[in-house]
């Protein structure tokens, strides 16, 4: 069954937030540096280098504020003023769940994105963010399950073809 949609301003800034979540490796990857460069700025300051070590936790504390900063504050902001320009986005388009992959259909066109294709996945509770390259995605909100698209199914389906969400 094909479900139409179209993504609001708030579809496109939360998907692209949650595209830019950090997989587990490298959180763990920022907690070690975050942590060595702490360890290094308390090191340094016992050791009567003022200034080396409160350069080390300067970036330490730099290192975890600017991400966060940016996710919060700047990250939003650009991607509303894309999404203004974006018109195609702004359109419904529709989506239907095939034995061969997602068949995505617009005014202007259409696609199929077969199974073998998709690179990974990601998900949380109000997308499903499906990766035709590390950069490149498709999204669908999970409330279109509430028009009858099948959610729980595209899930199984992703998870036998393509693995765990990332």
């Amino acid at each position: 069954m094909s479900v139409l949609f179209a993504i609001s301003e708030q579809d496109y800034v939360k998907s692209a937030q949650l595209n830019g979540e950090l997989t587990k490796k490298t959180k763990i990857v920022h907690l070690v540096i975050d942590s060595l460069l702490v360890l290094a700025g308390v090191s340094s300051l016992l050791n009567g280098n003022i200034v080396i070590g409160s350069a080390f936790i300067g970036a330490a504390i730099g290192a975890v504020t600017l991400p966060f900063l940016l996710k919060i504050f700047v990250v939003p902001f650009l991607l509303k003023r894309h999404y203004k320009k974006y018109r195609q986005m702004q359109k419904q388009m529709s989506v239907e769940l095939t034995a061969d992959g997602l068949s995505f259909k617009t005014e202007t066109g259409s696609a199929m994105l077969k199974w073998p294709d998709i690179y990974a996945w990601r998900e949380n509770s109000e997308y499903i963010i499906i990766y035709i390259a590390p950069k490149i995605y498709h999204v669908l909100p999970v409330r279109i399950g509430e028009n009858g698209f099948p959610i729980s199914e595209l899930k199984n389906v992703l998870l036998s073809n393509v693995g765990v969400a990332t």
